[in-house]
Formats: C-alpha cells, structure tokens, sequence
C-alpha cells in the first residue's frame, strides 16, 4: 500500500510537470524556460530567436558581446605581446650602434642621413624582431644576444675604406625542441628582408626620384642573400637542415631581388 501511495505521487509530480509549448501546444516533460521572457517551449522553439522573444535585443545584445570577448581572447593568442629584459635591451643597443657604425662608413662618416640610416637600421631590427615575435608565438624563450665574434667582425666592416660589409653583432637565441618550428623561426627573418626589399623596388619604379628606395631594395636584398648562406650560425643552414625546397625556392627570389635591385 506504501509502495502504490508513492509511486502514485511519483506520477503526479512528473504529469504535473508536463507543460505545453507556448508556440506550438507540444506537451514537454521537460520543458526550456527562456531567461529572457520567462516562458515555456518545446526543444525546437526554445531559442529566442525561433518564438520571436520579446526580449530578442536583450538577448542579441549578450551574445555580441560574447562574440566580441571571444574574437579578442583569440586575438590575444595569436598575437603575443614581445617581451624585452633589461640584458636584451642592452644587448640590441650595442649592436644597433654597431650596425649604424656601418651604415655611416658606406659614405665614409662625411654625412649623416636619417633616411638612408632608417632604411639600414630597420632591415636589421625588423629581421631579429621576426625571429622573437614568431619563436615567442610558439611558446619558446627568446632574447637578442650579441656574440663577441660577431662585435669584433661588424666592428671591422665600421672602418671606411674596408670593402666588403659583414653584420653580424649577434642573433635571437631560442629554445624549441620542434625542428620544423625552429627552421619556420629562422626562415621568418630572411623572409621580412625579401617582402622589405620587394617593396622598396616596387616603390622605386613609382617614385624614381627618390633614390633612397632603391637603396632599400639593394640592402634588403643583400641582407637576405647573406642570411641564407647555408654555413655556421647563419639562417640559410637552419632552413637547409628544415626544408630543402622551401631553401631553394628563397634563395632563387633573393638572387633574383638581388640582380633587379643591382641593376
């Protein structure tokens, strides 16, 4: 008697809570209430949207926002934020001053040019700053330091009347276990000098009368082709150990960026 009493009860709280969509009359036994209008419906009028809510902004509203804090969460991860310590600060400012040293022993330190300085200068931060910001984007530490081998030869190219240019002060040091991931790391610098030098030729046969694009082109152009040396330290020996195609195919653009450029 105990049992049928509260299987009994057990059946009238459940068709008690049976309830009608407000849209179409479909019973549900277990109906969605609406945070918005506070109604009942069935699985298919359940969203605002599909019972014309009376509260449709309200709700269109929240899901922007939630749309927009999304989009930029996402952007947050796929752009890092580059972070410099103090010792690689001080790192880059020797040799940015060395590289300057060498830019102004081209016109044999008689004048100082801001543009010509801006282009030289540039092609090498922009080059060390890809190689951080893409090794920072894959989660690995990575920092600018100068080598004393490197110092001692962009030093020696500082002096007038010696020929043939060398920059070389230093190098991002990273920490990545994934050979494709560090071959990508070292490819991104090459690259940026290849797009800058494109783009200074490009703008040179726009504006012919500025001389200092073509100059740009040049030295990007030179930069790259150096980098990609397949020997020691250099970029070109990291990609040719990653990918020997992808290494070929920079290589035959920078030469050719190389030839247009000279000419």
């Amino acid at each position: 008697m105990w049992l049928h009493n509260r299987i009994t009860r057990i059946k009238t709280k459940r068709s008690n809570k049976v309830m009608k969509c407000d849209i179409c009359d479909v019973n549900e036994s277990i109906p969605f209430r609406c945070n918005y209008c506070d109604k009942s419906f069935c699985h298919l009028h359940r969203i605002p949207i599909n019972h014309s809510c009376v509260s449709m902004k309200e709700y269109i509203d929240k899901k922007n926002i939630k749309n927009n804090n999304t989009r930029n969460s996402n952007l947050k991860m796929l752009i890092p934020k580059i972070r410099f310590s103090k010792i690689e600060i001080l790192h880059l400012s020797i040799a940015t001053i060395l590289v300057t040293a060498v830019g102004l022993s081209l016109n044999d330190y008689r004048y100082i040019s801001w543009q010509f300085l801006s282009i030289f200068v540039s092609a090498f931060l922009v080059h060390e700053f890809a190689h951080k910001l893409l090794a920072q984007f894959y989660g690995s530490w990575a920092e600018f330091r100068t080598n004393s081998y490197g110092l001692l030869v962009t030093a020696f190219s500082a002096i007038p009347f010696i020929p043939f240019k060398f920059i070389a002060p230093g190098a991002v040091v990273i920490d990545l276990s994934d050979r494709s991931k560090f071959g990508r790391v070292a490819f991104i610098g090459p690259l940026t000098n290849l797009i800058m030098g494109f783009v200074f030729l490009i703008l040179s046969y726009q504006y012919p009368l500025i001389g200092y694009l073509s100059i740009g082109a040049v030295f990007n152009s030179w930069i790259a082709l150096f980098n990609l040396l397949p020997f020691g330290n250099l970029d070109g020996q990291k990609i040719f150990n990653w990918n020997k195609i992808v290494w070929i195919s920079m290589m035959v653009c920078t030469m050719g960026l190389f030839v247009i450029s000279n000419t």
